[in-house]
């Protein structure tokens, strides 16, 4: 099977996503998932920012939009969940092909309000993907199976808590697993400290044949320059070689 590879760009100016995005296109990446404010682990990004994201990733539809109004906890107010919405519609309207949410109670899966916002999203005609709050939830076998039975396109993991700071490879065992759950029925896109040095030693450890998969990768394509095309380039050839050797 192929493993897609998705990079994530920090949105900061509309130049700098221009250059990022179009850095990340000519490397090859299958997917970009558009944030701003990384610093505080992602929040939605400007309208005009999205378009450019657009422009610069021409007719790949993989652009992805992180849909997060504030930094802190993934537990909204109704008011924060209509925020959400309209920023979905902002989204579409500047040419996204996909979103990026999680909503929680506590430690489990706000289920509700996760249907409400699949559905919209669905409606709007986006992917919905939901980040790495599904992390914080207590029970994830549990977890997944609500995201699969709601309709959730794809699921964004590290295989260790949320806050832990611990990287996807220390995860491998857990997401292991949640592949096996998945058997097919959702996209499941690693992220959490990937490089091209290190995703053939998690990739190795993965059951490759068993469902869709992409590895994210934020930081570890990074140079003093923003986005690096030569590390997205290996990045992008190192998961294609694993992946064809599974086959």
């Amino acid at each position: 099977m192929r493993v897609g590879v998705e990079i994530c760009v920090n949105s900061t100016t509309v130049t700098a996503v221009q250059q990022h995005v179009a850095v990340a296109y000519r490397g090859g990446a299958d997917t970009v998932e558009l944030c701003s404010h990384m610093e505080l682990d992602g929040l939605t990004p400007p309208g005009k920012h999205i378009s450019a994201a657009r422009m610069a990733f021409g007719s790949r539809p993989g652009l992805m939009v992180m849909i997060r109004p504030r930094s802190g906890d993934f537990c909204y107010s109704p008011a924060e969940l209509r925020r959400m919405a309209w920023q979905m519609e902002t989204a579409v309207t500047a040419g996204a092909n996909g979103v990026v949410f999680g909503l929680l109670n506590g430690s489990s899966l706000a289920g509700k309000e996760m249907r409400q916002l699949t559905g919209w999203a669905h409606g709007l005609g986006l992917i919905a993907t939901c980040h790495r709050a599904f992390d914080a939830v207590a029970d994830q076998a549990d977890a997944l199976e609500q995201l699969i039975e709601m309709g959730v396109d794809r699921v964004l993991t590290g295989g260790t808590p949320w806050g832990s700071a611990l990287p996807a490879v220390a995860g491998a065992a857990q997401l292991a697993k949640l592949i096996r759950q998945a058997d097919n029925r959702v996209e499941i896109v690693i992220g959490g400290g990937l490089n091209p040095d290190n995703v053939p030693a998690l990739l190795a450890q993965l059951p490759l044949t068993t469902g869709r998969l992409t590895v994210h990768s934020y930081s570890g394509v990074l140079d003093r320059e923003g986005v690096s095309e030569e590390k997205v380039s290996r990045l992008v050839r190192t998961t294609q070689k694993v992946a064809a050797q599974e086959r």
